[in-house]
């Protein structure tokens, strides 16, 4: 009986050290992304996710770019001829 209550409390000891070592290594890599940041550098992860923010922009202004040809084409077909 006493070692099932002594297995729980040491259960619940490690789940909190862990957590406890989980929010510090958290607030390390914000730090570190935020001295990254000041000087001008970024960490991989965020570069690679600018990259694909870049990606999908340029995908969307050119497809942006292509209805708006399409919209001029069939706006002067039904207009002018």
């Amino acid at each position: 009986m006493s070692s099932r209550i002594r297995k729980k409390e040491e259960e619940k000891t490690k789940e909190k050290e862990r957590k406890k070592l989980d929010r510090e290594k958290r607030k390390e890599k914000k730090r570190k992304e935020r001295n990254l940041n000041k000087t001008g550098r970024t960490a991989k992860k965020r570069s690679k996710e600018m990259d694909r923010y870049r990606l999908v922009e340029k995908r969307l202004t050119l497809a942006i770019i292509i209805v708006a040809l399409l919209l001029l084409i069939v706006l002067s077909y039904v207009f002018f001829i």
